[in-house]
């Protein structure tokens, strides 16, 4: 299987699915001026109240069904054609194509953006969320700051001692110490360093760099979208001003439930799509793989039975 997307698909954890599954579906305009209206007015976060909750029913489901689900979603939003009958060629293909559609959207969407790869959509993405969430730990008080860094630096530490020693000298550093990496967290030589040494590097650190997101943004799973959300919020004060409301007039409730909200799915898809290509570094690091029906653990060399296992799901449900 060639494609890291569908590689990763397979490899990826209930909560995680569910939660991105969430949000495609129930992250919309409507849900988000409802909520964030609400609970501004009772002073909490009914917007992630709501989302949790949703997420937490997901997550019930069976896990094949998740990632089945998953891989529907993004075919139908690139409009793929689906297959009269799905093996394990077609779907390497459809993986691929996902990842080059993908990549080509993030190009769309963020200008910053000028790769043409799976790996540099991942590597820009993961240094961008790098880079927003340090500018928040900037806003935390330094009880708080202090431990999200020993934590970062115990996730460096624990990387090999080539990859340190590689890292080290990008940053023209002599050891990982609190204060040196503090410094590099807040003026993003960090994250800029990370991006030089994943280009290097490449699929062998993509799993630890996720880490550090994940400490970053104090998320259990990669519940990532936020720094891509937050910029959002002004558009969505905009459209509901009273001015915004006498130009849109009669065509305001398409262009909520229909043109935004895919806008919101446009800033979602290549996370979702980053978060596969991720989880397959997981079974390439540990040689494990996640069964879909028991959630039990494969030795690796039954990838194969996985993802007939899979196929077989698929082609009999549709």
């Amino acid at each position: 299987m060639q494609s890291s997307f569908i590689k990763g698909l397979f490899n990826e954890e209930k909560e995680s699915l569910s939660t991105q599954l969430v949000l495609w579906h129930h992250l919309t305009l409507r849900n988000i001026l409802q909520r964030k209206f609400t609970g501004w007015i009772a002073s909490s976060d009914h917007l992630g109240d709501f989302l949790q909750e949703r997420s937490q029913s997901a997550a019930k489901r069976d896990a094949m069904a998740l990632k089945e689900w998953k891989l529907n979603e993004i075919m139908r939003f690139f409009k793929m054609p689906f297959p009269n009958k799905l093996d394990i060629q077609s779907l390497n293909s459809i993986g691929i194509e996902i990842e080059v559609q993908s990549t080509a959207l993030l190009r769309k969407i963020d200008k910053e953006f000028k790769g043409n790869s799976s790996d540099e959509m991942v590597i820009h993405l993961l240094v961008k969320i790098i880079k927003n969430f340090s500018e928040e730990l900037k806003k935390k008080d330094s009880e708080y700051q202090n431990e999200i860094i020993q934590k970062i630096t115990s996730i460096l530490q624990s990387m090999p001692l080539d990859h340190q020693e590689t890292l080290k000298g990008i940053l023209s550093i002599e050891e990982f110490s609190h204060d040196v990496i503090r410094n590099a967290i807040f003026d993003h030589t960090l994250a800029t360093a990370l991006a030089s040494f994943m280009m290097m590097v490449r699929y062998t650190i993509y799993y630890e760099i996720s880490k550090i997101v994940m400490v970053l943004s104090g998320a259990v799973t990669l519940y990532v979208a936020r720094p891509y959300i937050k910029p959002l919020i002004p558009l969505v004060v905009f459209l509901f001003s009273p001015i915004a409301m006498a130009a849109i007039g009669v065509g305001l409730t398409w262009w909520t439930d229909v043109y935004t909200n895919r806008e919101i799915q446009s800033f979602l898809l290549p996370i979702m799509v980053m978060s596969s290509i991720i989880a397959s570094e997981v079974h390439s690091k540990d040689s494990q793989i996640e069964t879909l029906s028991t959630n039990s653990v494969l030795q690796d060399g039954s990838e194969n039975r996985y993802i007939e296992q899979f196929i077989n799901f698929y082609n009999l449900k549709y």
